[in-house]
């Protein structure tokens, strides 16, 4: 599964191609935030000195990518998965919540290397990853194949042979493309031509002006884009299924057990529950590198 999905999905972006039903950004408007917890003196005493010292609960992400994020017509970010999890998780540590955008190629990179505390982005836990991060897990997805409804007619992957399909350079949706297009010639059909833009807004021009008629998505974010009336279409299901969650550095330890904490914390209490229900996500019981200790399947 890639990190997010993108612009096209959401009405705002969606304008021209006849999205309907009201103002485009009220519709991707948070929900009342959830009440901020209490700070707990023991979780916070688990966290770094060095991050006790700064306060700051430092992120970075990457936009667009609803419903992770949610943002408003000047790309101020006004909600969504991250942000609201992340604010709650902050409020336990005792920590303020800061939240940047970085581009998504130096987002693990910039977590690795310390120039960010925490990457929180849909972001899918794999064993490559963990080589030089962990995981800290609270929730799960998977990929999906997504097409315009203007194409129509399609019914399952056997549609996408012998056509072309948009995926993220550098994110897991290049495997599931590949792995359809390799399902196609057991078949006998043509493979699939897979593509890796450089962006998501790049691969969601892509299918927009149908330069490919389908694309790799993340099912929560395909189905969240599906009501608010995108005209796409999900023509099939449960690929890649992953295990989401923050990433640190892999030296940072005392610091995912501190989060892990605290998302645990939130779990017991509802409070994660109510936040990841609210945006149709699935909440599970958090966890450090769920992607291995379960298996790698979520």
């Amino acid at each position: 599964m890639r990190r997010a999905l993108t612009p096209l999905l959401t009405c705002t972006a969606l304008l021209a191609a006849g999205c309907g039903g009201g103002d485009p950004v009220a519709a991707d408007r948070p929900r009342p935030p959830v009440k901020a917890p209490a700070a707990d003196p023991a979780l916070r005493a688990m966290l770094p000195e060095a991050v006790r010292q700064a306060g700051t609960l430092d992120v970075g992400t990457t936009l667009p990518n609803v419903p992770y994020l949610l943002t408003d017509s000047a790309n101020t970010i006004t909600g969504g998965i991250t942000p609201d999890v992340g604010r709650a998780v902050a409020a336990k540590l005792g920590l303020k919540y800061s939240i940047r955008n970085v581009a998504w190629e130096a987002l693990l990179p910039g977590v690795a290397g310390g120039r960010y505390m925490v990457a929180d982005d849909g972001i899918s836990d794999t064993a490559e990853r963990q080589k030089v991060g962990i995981f800290i897990d609270y929730t799960q997805s998977s990929s999906v194949l997504v097409t315009a409804k203007a194409n129509g007619g399609a019914k399952s992957q056997d549609a996408a042979c012998g056509n072309g399909i948009a995926t993220i350079r550098g994110t897991t949706d290049v495997d599931t493309a590949k792995k359809i297009s390799a399902d196609c010639a057991a078949k006998g059909r043509p493979p699939v031509r897979v593509t890796q833009y450089p962006t998501a807004q790049d691969a969601d021009l892509a299918l927009r002006s149908g330069r490919e008629k389908f694309e790799i998505n993340v099912a929560e974010t395909a189905e969240y884009a599906i009501r608010k009336g995108s005209p796409i279409a999900i023509v099939a299901r449960g690929y890649m299924p992953a295990y989401v969650g923050m990433y640190v550095g892999l030296k940072q330890t005392e610091l995912a057990k501190a989060l892990l904490g605290a998302l645990t914390a939130l779990k017991k209490d509802g409070t994660l529950d109510t936040i990841l229900g609210g945006y149709g996500s699935k909440p599970i019981t958090p966890g450090i590198n769920l992607a291995t200790a379960k298996g790698g399947a979520a």
